[in-house]
């Protein structure tokens, strides 16, 4: 997938049994921002309570995985509430209840 999926910065689709969430701020080589980690986390929740999804694919959109943390979009006293997202959103992707694969390209 090289164009963007729409306006959404994260983007779930399902196919059969298998979602995929898909990071899309390909012109941000997929970096995440603050609201990227806020709905990673509520997707990942989500879909570990839908029994009809046997995996769960993480990908990037256009060429890319992820940048790593968009730094463009802290601000004075938003680090502490930007780690507190990022570890939760790691914490759900950890803990999912089915098998996860992370779609990595891009070099």
């Amino acid at each position: 997938m090289t164009e963007a999926l729409g306006t959404e910065s994260i983007v779930v689709t399902k196919t059969d049994s298998v979602a995929t969430i898909w990071l899309n701020r390909p012109d941000k080589r997929n970096a995440m921002s603050h609201e990227m980690w806020t709905a990673l986390a509520e997707h990942c929740h989500s879909l570990a309570k839908d029994h009809d999804v046997r995996v769960l694919v993480v990908r990037g959109v256009g060429g890319h995985f992820c940048a790593g943390a968009d730094i463009g979009g802290f601000s004075g006293g938003m680090s502490d509430e930007y780690q507190a997202q990022n570890r939760e959103a790691e914490e759900a992707l950890a803990a999912f209840p089915r098998p996860t694969i992370a779609f990595i390209t891009g070099s």
